[in-house]
């Protein structure tokens, strides 16, 4: 009896901490065999889920999350392709599982011939059961047999020497996919993978060929540092490439590696590229900074500027925040003004001033639609979705409602403007928001299926204002009066 209490314990703990699924994926088309196939590259936040006991050695439980995935490729109604499996994460004891999982990292290879598709992903933690889903379009190129073609860029963390073979393995290395394609500070190793085909059919068997692999700037398109490796080879029917780069020293940016292939005129025959963020906020780097002559400038007041970095919290990243706090700390007029000139310059390289114009346009909208008392705008839920997420393309308020609280329900067609990049291209993301005061303006978000925000299973429930004497699963719950109407809201906005 002690054990069984033990492990419900256990379990009610981990899914309290761990509601949300978060997950992030990539993509990169290759060809087999003159066959194309597209590798789908997922990384599940390790923090984001739930985890049970699953066996007990001596006197350690021993816990373990275990999640479905489910991948559909589709053109209209037609299922293209089709998989479902299941992933598990290693073994933890409870306090590992509490504080310390890994992200888990896989590697999905489906075929389907070249055309524009559908691609929908859906991960459901077996543990607690709640779901995310991601969705999107993807286009599968055309295979040019008599012309040589690369495949896209595979973006990996690192490389180390196959051992043993296993998902991750090609041309005798393990690649480790970089899903985000963000490289903080501590990730200095990237790795580029990719493919050529048929440079034996365009140049003929055994021609020189060169190619050129480059790290470039993503905004002036001028080569980074002395990143830069170029080969000569051999034309073969398909050749495999890993290009490892060291990127300790890029500042904070937006990049690009660009592979291109020229025969031996040098001229252009093939080229890809791929992009990805470097944030490597360096101390020494802030303080090199020259803000003279920019817009932070005219910026003297401490206090005002204080405001303002608080005000981008919410579109920061987690290193951002941590910055920004020490900002906030120690209060240094210059300081702050060169980490708020890098914050926007790593948002718009070239027009830093301008990002911030738009941005604070987007402050005073929310504030004078969300603010209330001395509550600014982005400091509510509302106002704080508006930023991370942009305009709604759908809003229903539901201010009053004489079963359920006040609620408004918004929903994304596609998300584009996203401060979280891998979540921009999710189609059909929706939030409803509600007052549990009654009251019109402090609205919380009450749910959500965009990964990484509130996924609440008993949001209907939570929303009654008879909850107190209805319980989540039972028959009452399911015929609150008052709910068809919210349900039908959130499953189909208006």
């Amino acid at each position: 009896m002690k054990k069984s209490f033990s492990l419900l314990v256990s379990i009610l703990l981990c899914n309290w901490l761990f509601a949300n699924i978060n997950f992030s994926i990539d993509f990169a088309s290759f060809q087999s065999e003159n066959k194309p196939y597209t590798e789908f590259y997922l990384s599940i936040s390790g923090t984001s889920l739930g985890y049970a006991q699953v066996k007990q050695e001596g006197d350690v439980e021993l816990f373990q999350a275990s999640i479905e995935m489910t991948y559909l490729i589709e053109k209209g109604e037609e299922v293209i392709a089709f998989e479902k499996f299941q992933i598990n994460s290693p073994l933890y004891n409870q306090l590992e599982a509490t504080n310390n999982p890994i992200d888990l990292l896989d590697l999905k290879r489906l075929a389907f011939p070249a055309g524009e598709y559908t691609y929908t992903i859906i991960a459901k933690d077996l543990i607690n059961e709640t779901t995310a889903e991601a969705s999107g379009t993807i286009t599968q190129p055309t295979t040019n047999h008599a012309a040589i073609q690369l495949s896209q860029i595979q973006l990996g963390n690192n490389i180390q020497p196959t051992s043993s073979e296993n998902q991750f393995s090609k041309v005798g290395y393990d690649i480790f996919p970089n899903v985000t394609h963000n490289y903080i500070r501590e990730n200095s190793k990237l790795s580029a993978y990719f493919e050529i085909y048929n440079a034996n059919k365009t140049l003929g068997d055994s021609a020189d060929y060169f190619i050129d692999i480059s790290i470039k700037d993503a905004v002036s398109e001028k080569l980074a540092g002395e990143l830069r490796a170029i080969k000569r080879l051999k034309a073969t029917d398909i050749t495999a490439n890993i290009q490892p780069f060291n990127v300790n020293k890029l500042p904070t940016g937006s990049y690009e590696v660009v592979v291109e292939c020229r025969n031996r005129n040098n001229e252009l025959i093939a080229s890809q590229k791929v992009q990805f963020f470097r944030l490597n906020p360096d101390l020494k780097d802030i303080e090199n900074i020259a803000i003279e002559g920019t817009f932070v400038d005219s910026i003297k007041r401490t206090a005002l500027l204080a405001e303002y970095i608080k005000s981008i919290r919410v579109i920061s990243l987690e290193h951002e925040k941590t910055w920004a706090d020490n900002q906030l700390k120690y209060a240094e007029l210059e300081f702050m003004q060169r980490y708020f000139l890098n914050f926007w310059r790593n948002r718009n390289q070239l027009e830093p001033g301008r990002a911030w114009e738009e941005y604070k346009e987007k402050l005073a909208l929310v504030d004078e639609k969300f603010g209330y008392g001395g509550v600014k705008g982005y400091q509510t839920d509302r106002g704080r979705v508006y930023l991370q997420y942009g305009a709604p393309n759908n809003v229903q308020d539901v201010k009053y409602d004489s079963d359920n609280h006040p609620y408004s329900v918004w929903r994304y067609d596609k998300l584009s403007e996203c401060y979280r990049v891998a979540l921009n291209g999710l189609t059909d993301r929706k939030f409803i928001f509600y007052s549990p005061s009654n009251e019109m303006l402090g609205y919380e978000v009450l749910h959500s299926n965009v990964p990484g925000e509130v996924q609440n299973d008993q949001w209907e429930f939570i929303l009654s204002k008879r909850q107190t004497t209805k319980r989540p699963g039972t028959r009452e719950m399911q015929n609150l009066q008052g709910q068809d109407r919210a349900r039908d809201l959130f499953n189909n906005p208006r």
